[in-house]
């Protein structure tokens, strides 16, 4: 999937490591990698509802959790490893669904103010470390939970052009 690797290789991943640090400088780095990744992956989730025709939705998402299957297949994981991913990645997109869906209203009203994605990049953050108590990471106008949501609106412009690029060759009848 290399739309997705993208994402992970880019500043939106970068981003989101260093604020994790922030948040919880304790924090391991193959934890971060793994929020990282399921954070991303649920943005491009998103993005297809978007961008694709619905009556192809599910069969579009279907497609990318077959290749991105496949690619965890070449990692020799077993059954019950690949099924715990699964189910994280189950409790992580619902998780995401309220606070991305308040986010996106506020990302698309024009007086929202930058920090489209608060919701959301807080969600991410509690799932590296889940705090009573979160520190305040929004505080200021140029940290890093600032340089976070200015990024993923990057990764989401960058995903929602690549997936209207595929549909326009796949279903360009139906658009």
């Amino acid at each position: 999937m290399p739309l997705l690797g993208s994402a992970l290789g880019g500043a939106s991943a970068e981003a989101l490591r260093e604020l994790a640090r922030v948040y919880d400088p304790t924090a391991d780095d193959s934890r971060i990698s793994a929020e990282v990744f399921l954070f991303h992956k649920y943005l491009l989730m998103q993005a297809c509802v978007g961008v694709f025709p619905e009556a192809h939705v599910d069969h579009v998402v279907g497609g990318l959790f077959a290749a991105l299957n496949e690619r965890a297949s070449g990692l020799e994981l077993g059954p019950d490893r690949q099924q715990a991913m699964e189910a994280v990645w189950q409790q992580r997109a619902g998780q995401f669904d309220q606070p991305f869906s308040q986010d996106r209203v506020l990302f698309l009203d024009e007086g929202a103010g930058p920090a489209y994605w608060k919701e959301t990049i807080g969600r991410f953050y509690q799932n590296v470390r889940e705090m009573e108590c979160p520190p305040d990471l929004w505080a200021g106008n140029d940290g890093p939970s600032y340089l976070a949501s200015h990024s993923v609106t990057i990764a989401l412009d960058q995903m929602l052009s690549a997936l209207g690029e595929i549909c326009r060759l796949h279903f360009q009848e139906e658009t």
